[in-house]
C-alpha cells in the first residue's frame, strides 16, 4: 500500500510517467482482478458451516476457528481479500491520473484548434 501511495504522489507531482497504452491495459486488468477478488469475497460468507462440524465441544471449536479463518477474524481470508481490493482500487487511481491527463490534454488542443479555424474564418 505504501509503495503505490507513494507512486502515486510522484504520479501526481509529474515525476512518474506511464505512457497512454501501458495505463489503459493495466486499469483492464486492475479492473478484471477487482471483480475476480470481489467474488472472492462473497464465496468467503459460505465457505464454512460451523453447524457442519457436529455438536460436541471440541467440533464447534474445530468449526468456529475456521469460521474465523475463513471470514469474522483480523486476519481472516475475507480481510485479506478486502485489503488486496484497496490496493488493486489505488492502483487503478495512479492509472487513472493518465487518462485524467491525456483528456485535459485533448480538451486544450480541440479548443486551440477551435479557436484558430474561427480566426481563419475572420
Amino acid at each position: 500500500m505504501q509503495q503505490w501511495q507513494s507512486l502515486s504522489m510522484q504520479a501526481e507531482s509529474g515525476q512518474l510517467e506511464i505512457p497512454e497504452g501501458v495505463a489503459f491495459r493495466c486499469d483492464e486488468v486492475c479492473a478484471a482482478y477487482i471483480r475476480h477478488l470481489k467474488d472472492m469475497v462473497v464465496k468467503t460468507q459460505n465457505l464454512v458451516d460451523v453447524e457442519a462440524f457436529g455438536t460436541l465441544d471440541s467440533a464447534r471449536q474445530l468449526g468456529e476457528k475456521f469460521e474465523r479463518i475463513a471470514f469474522s477474524g483480523d486476519r481472516s481470508l475475507h480481510v485479506v481479500l478486502m485489503q488486496h481490493i484497496e490496493v488493486i482500487e489505488l492502483m487503478r487511481s495512479v492509472f487513472k491520473r493518465y487518462f485524467d491527463e491525456a483528456e485535459y490534454a485533448d480538451q486544450r488542443t480541440l479548443k486551440s484548434i477551435g479557436e484558430i479555424a474561427e480566426g481563419l474564418g475572420e
